[in-house]
């Protein structure tokens, strides 16, 4: 009777044990999650991190836009403003791009309108990163004062960046009669504004006609390099930017009185810089 006793005692203590050893398994396995959650929050939110070769590839494949990646801007007065992701192919494939169209006709003369995308994080470029992108200028009937940029800026704004102290900005501009465009580099550092390339302007007034654009930008240790389609067409001088991190913006601006014109960004990349 004694001895029965005896080993039902010992077969508890020992199930006792093994639920004691399990759960500080489990406490421990739960702590190293824990850790690991944080860190990977951490890196998530702020500057987009940039640890592998491909870190930040944009394509709008949802047919949405991430509001967790990308902020609208505006800044104007417009008879319509849509910023959207639209499938531009007709066929049944499908094609999703960034569109920025807008509507100026009866708008007021004396403002500039201004709209698009901003990151919702900040691009950290102080050992060196590659931005890339796609425009497609939508074989503009008419471009007349019709812009599609990009803007390295390190400030936060809902509206034009263009109003900061600080930016690099690359962009395609209309020229009359509007078929043609020319490609401009401007910065604006610590409140200077400098044209860095103009496409020939003013001497060359005629301009150029483009379709789908790839523009490259390399940045590393305050020196901007930029490429279009495969050309190099600027690098600064050393230690130009003052600023080592900055926020995308990708904007489309029109003057007043013009119908619906609209263009397209797409397959956006941010790597390091190779």
């Amino acid at each position: 009777m004694k001895s029965g006793i005896g080993k039902s005692g010992a077969h508890k203590s020992g199930a006792h044990k093994f639920v004691l050893i399990l759960c500080l398994i489990l406490i421990i396995l739960g702590t190293l999650l824990n850790v690991n959650n944080f860190k990977i929050g951490e890196t998530a939110s702020g500057s987009i991190s940039f640890k592998n070769t491909s870190t930040f590839n944009e394509s709008f494949s949802e047919g949405v836009l991430n509001l967790q990646k990308w902020q609208i801007t505006r800044e104007g007065d417009f008879k319509e403003s849509i910023v959207d992701v639209y499938d531009v192919d007709p066929s049944e494939n499908v094609d999703f791009r960034l569109r920025l169209c807008m509507n100026t006709i009866g708008t007021r003369d004396d403002t500039v309108k201004f709209h698009g995308v901003r990151s919702v994080d900040k691009v950290d470029f102080s050992e060196g990163k590659e931005i890339s992108f796609d425009l497609d200028w939508n074989n503009q009937g008419n471009g007349c004062y019709l812009t599609g940029s990009l803007y390295l800026c390190p400030t936060v704004t809902e509206g034009n960046p263009e109003d900061e102290n600080n930016w690099v900005k690359f962009e395609y501009a209309g020229v009359p009669p509007g078929q043609n465009v020319r490609s401009i580099i401007s910065s604006k550092i610590d409140g200077n504004r400098r044209i860095l390339y103009a496409d020939g302007w003013p001497e060359e007034r005629t301009g150029r006609q483009i379709a789908d654009q790839h523009i490259r930008i390399n940045l590393d240790n305050g020196i901007f390099k930029i490429w279009e389609n495969g050309k190099e067409l600027f690098t600064s001088s050393p230690h130009y930017l003052n600023f080592t991190s900055a926020y995308i913006y990708f904007q489309m601006s029109s003057h007043s009185n013009y119908p619906s014109r609209e263009i397209y960004f797409d397959n956006i990349v941010i790597s390091k810089d190779p």
